[in-house]
């Protein structure tokens, strides 16, 4: 899997995510500030740009330019989508050197993500910014150049609709789909049958998919879908008891 530098924009948001991490940002950060990061990075190769709502940031094409000037190859995009649903900006970005995004998408209808996101209309455009994305990326111009993302917040709220979200996401070209367990409240053992379920949809339809945050112990026959042993990541976290003999972590 490719490392990525991370560039967190800020927390500026057009949603209200219930499980957003941006969050924990103080405050979005100016040009000059954001610029000095990317120059001071040993290896700009692979750069991502997070947040909030990072189409949101004033000079978001400045830091691109920048960043492409550094000798970026890679520059990740991390949105909700929702801008993307404006064809101009979209090719902007396109145009600028942004050619792989990860969008935020938690449900295959309204009713499931906005209660997630907190915006009505948040799905469709998210859904607009997504088919765009489709159209571009299998035209002539771009084609085999645009790499799409999903990431699935997999909540209590809409585990039951996670398999039609991934089908749905199938059906629109995504090159991988990212499952994420977020929130304490999720029955463990249940949601990792769906998301499961939900890799084998994925794959029957040529779509790569990964998970966070579930124990391999319970993702038997998917192991090799579990990010956190396709990429071990070093934990203060302490292990229940019940799993102080883990042989995967």
């Amino acid at each position: 899997m490719i490392a990525y530098q991370k560039l967190c924009l800020g927390p500026e948001a057009n949603a209200d995510c219930t499980p957003c991490p941006a969050r924990d940002e103080e405050k979005s950060y100016e040009l000059r500030g954001l610029t000095h990061q990317v120059d001071a990075l040993a290896d700009p190769e692979n750069i991502e740009l997070c947040g909030g709502a990072s189409t949101l940031h004033k000079d978001l094409l400045s830091l691109i330019s920048r960043a492409r000037a550094r000798g970026a190859r890679r520059i990740k995009l991390v949105t909700s989508g929702r801008w993307l649903a404006d064809w101009d900006m979209l090719k902007e970005l396109i145009d600028g050197g942004c050619r792989l995004f990860e969008v935020r998408i938690h449900g295959s209808r309204p009713e499931i993500h906005e209660p997630i996101t907190g915006q009505r209309g948040s799905f469709d455009q998210t859904l607009s910014g997504l088919q765009n994305l489709s159209t571009l990326s299998s035209s002539a111009e771009h084609e085999g150049a645009i790499y799409v993302a999903a990431r699935v917040a997999v909540t209590r709220e809409n585990l039951e609709d996670l398999v039609p979200t991934i089908a749905l996401l199938a059906s629109l070209g995504v090159d991988r789909i990212i499952m994420a367990r977020r929130g304490f409240d999720l029955p463990m053992t249940e949601a990792a049958q769906v998301v499961g379920n939900a890799m084998r949809v994925a794959a029957l339809n040529r779509v790569w998919s990964v998970c966070e945050g579930f124990p391999p112990c319970l993702m038997k026959g998917s192991e090799m879908h579990v990010t956190e042993l396709l990429r071990p990541a070093p934990s203060k976290a302490k292990k229940p008891k019940s799993c102080r003999g883990c042989t995967y972590i």
